[in-house]
C-alpha cells in the first residue's frame, strides 16, 4: 500500500519494459518471464530443491510483496505453526515443494501491475502509525500471540 505510492517502488514498469522489447507475443511473454525470474528465484530448481539464485536480484516492490513474497512467507508460516502445534519436524521438502510450486506459478502468470503510482503517502505512514503504533495492536506486537491468532494472519495471506 506505501510503496505504491512512489513510481520507484513499482512492479509494474520493470515488466512492462521488459515486454516492450518484443517482436511478438510469444517473445513478449518470455521477456516477461525472464523479469519475473530475474527478482525471484533463477530457473534452475528441481520439485525440491531451490535455485542457489533465489532472491538475487530481489526487490521490495508494490505488486512483487503483496502478490509473490506474502503468499511465500505464508507458504512458510503455515509449515512453521503447523509443526510447533503437532510437535513434530518442520516438512522441509514438502514446504520447499510448495515454495517452489509458488514460485513457478507466479514466474508464468501473465497478471498486470501499476505503472504509475497512486495514493498518498503521507496519509498512508498516518493511519498504519495508527493501525499499528498508536493502539492496543503495539502490546500484541511486542507479546506475541496465540495459535488462534496466528493462524488467522497466515490465513490471511493464504
Amino acid at each position: 500500500m506505501l510503496l505504491s505510492c512512489h513510481d520507484g517502488f513499482l512492479l509494474g514498469p520493470l515488466l512492462e519494459s521488459a515486454k516492450r522489447l518484443a517482436r511478438d507475443p510469444e517473445q513478449e511473454q518470455q521477456f516477461e518471464w525472464n523479469a519475473r525470474t530475474q527478482v525471484t528465484m533463477w530457473f534452475d530448481n528441481t520439485e525440491t530443491e531451490a535455485s542457489l539464485l533465489r532472491d538475487y536480484g530481489n526487490k521490495y516492490w508494490s505488486g512483487l510483496l503483496l502478490d509473490y513474497y506474502g503468499p511465500r512467507a505464508s507458504i512458510y508460516f503455515k509449515y512453521m505453526i503447523d509443526s510447533l502445534v503437532k510437535g513434530e519436524s518442520f516438512p522441509l521438502e514438502d514446504w520447499r515443494r510448495d515454495w517452489i510450486g509458488l514460485t513457478n506459478k507466479w514466474q508464468s502468470s501473465r497478471n498486470l501491475f501499476p505503472v504509475k503510482a497512486s495514493g498518498d503517502a503521507l496519509n498512508i505512514s498516518r493511519w498504519l502509525y495508527d493501525k499499528y503504533l498508536c493502539s492496543d495492536n503495539l502490546q500484541s506486537l511486542y507479546m506475541g500471540s496465540n495459535y488462534d491468532e496466528a493462524a488467522n494472519f497466515v490465513s490471511f495471506y493464504v
